[in-house]
């Protein structure tokens, strides 16, 4: 039936050869961090290039980090899974007691996103990681690196389950995007995270997706170090007193920026260092391309973006958010970045380490993904 429907939506947006008349989307959006944010700006931006109608439907910080970023674009406030995190390193057990409510916010999504079809008739609908955003009259499309969850060691035995959860939500959708380039099976940088079921059709690897691009010009003013805090809280808030208590002992021009969209200003201006709340993510472009070296969280568009720009840096995990861990782990053990744990961070030391591995040179562009996707994934 969904096959059927999207022949239908072709034939409606596209009327004859090379002649596309610009149809409407919603595309929803996780907050949990900024990456999903930032990675979905590429396709909400060449949306708004093929004059498409958006409705971008999120909450939190990351709803102010799109408003910002596309202040004349129409939003919605989406249900927050209104996740809680552990100050200790017992993440996935307080995560899996949340689970009746999260299960609760996907209704509320589902509930939504009925109520958007009716009001709004959008012709596609894309989905950042928020699983109840689907439609059966809708071709709808599930953007996501992580096809199964990290989990430690000691809850292995629980994969199977978990698994069967992922992939029966990924049913709803019409194709699932991995913004990765595949390897032997899995995903070069997701690793083991995006390995999908052989016998599936719904699964493609597109290529990275970055929101900042590299830019050799106009990078005289150049910084020794850019330290880039996000993530949810309260690990956040403890990510940045570490650093801020450390980081005045770094020799260097240096500037951190904490990763608090709902504040735009300056925090501190001493010697070579300055302190930002949040920046816009021209200022942010900038900034990474100016940056001799980068300390932050190996969240998963983090990499793809010191991928895109061939950068050196540090990571330094959420504790207990076990999906940075393996993705901090796979990192080095590829001997392309080198990670420590939060509870262990001297900023001396391991920005000493870390410069000793190699990085990754871009493996492709966000341009070439981006055409590729709309191409061959939204057939538009």
């Amino acid at each position: 039936m969904a096959a059927f429907l999207f022949i239908v939506l072709r034939e409606k947006i596209n009327k004859g050869p090379g002649v596309m008349i610009p149809g409407k989307v919603f595309y929803a959006v996780l907050n949990m961090g900024l990456g999903h944010a930032t990675r979905s700006l590429p396709l909400i931006k060449e949306f708004i290039n093929r004059k498409w109608q958006i409705l971008i439907g999120s909450n939190g910080r990351s709803l102010e980090f799109l408003k910002k970023e596309l202040p004349s674009i129409q939003f919605v406030e989406t249900p927050d899974y209104s996740i809680s995190y552990s100050q200790g390193s017992f993440l996935l057990l307080k995560l899996s007691l949340q689970a009746p409510r999260i299960f609760k916010r996907i209704k509320e999504e589902k509930k939504l996103c009925n109520q958007i079809v009716e009001d709004y008739s959008p012709d596609l609908i894309v989905s950042d990681h928020c699983y109840g955003m689907y439609h059966s009259r809708v071709p709808s499309y599930f953007l996501s690196h992580q096809i199964y969850f990290a989990l430690p060691n000691s809850l292995q035995f629980l994969s199977p389950v978990i698994s069967r959860f992922n992939l029966s939500f990924h049913q709803k959708y019409l194709k699932i995007i991995i913004p990765d380039v595949p390897e032997n099976g899995n995903g070069l940088l997701s690793g083991k995270l995006s390995r999908f079921p052989k016998d599936s059709d719904k699964y493609f690897f597109s290529g990275i997706l970055s929101s900042v691009y590299k830019n050799n010009n106009n990078v005289d003013d150049k910084i020794d170090f850019l330290v880039s805090i996000s993530g949810p809280e309260p690990q956040r808030t403890i990510f940045e007193k570490l650093i801020l208590e450390q980081i005045e002992n770094v020799p260097g021009k240096i500037i951190a920026v904490l990763g608090k969209s709902e504040e735009n200003k300056m925090i501190m201006e001493k010697d070579d260092l300055k302190v930002y709340s949040h920046l816009p993510r021209v200022e942010m472009e900038k900034l990474f391309n100016k940056a001799d070296f980068i300390i932050t969280r190996p969240g998963y568009s983090t990499i793809m973006e010191l991928v895109k720009l061939g950068k050196k840096a540090l990571f330094v995990p959420t504790p207990g958010q076990t999906e940075q861990e393996y993705l901090a782990k796979l990192m080095m053990e590829k001997e392309w970045f080198y990670f420590v744990d939060q509870n262990k961070l001297d900023l001396l030391k391991d920005i000493k380490s870390a410069k000793s591995y190699s990085g990754l040179t871009k493996i492709n562009t966000t341009k070439n993904t981006v055409e590729y996707i709309f191409k061959n994934v939204f057939n538009i």
